[in-house]
């Protein structure tokens, strides 16, 4: 099977690829030794707590994209 990337087209599109790669990035290095504190939140490290963070902000944003898109 061929593999192949397909370019966001319409502003829609744009937008939701915009968020998934901010979503990303939020959750790779250099946003990550902010993070990395001896700090406790709601009972946890501070890391961890920004682990959760981005877990419901993928969901909330994948649920925004299904609404700005749809499926198509």
């Amino acid at each position: 099977m061929k593999a192949t990337f397909k370019r966001p087209k319409s502003a829609k599109e744009w937008l939701s690829f915009s968020l998934i790669i901010f979503v990303i990035l939020l959750g790779s290095w250099p946003v990550i030794p902010i993070f990395n504190k001896e700090v406790i939140v709601f009972g946890m490290p501070l890391i961890m707590t920004w682990s959760v963070f981005i877990i419901f902000l993928t969901t909330f944003i994948m649920w925004l994209i299904n609404r700005i898109g749809g499926v198509k």
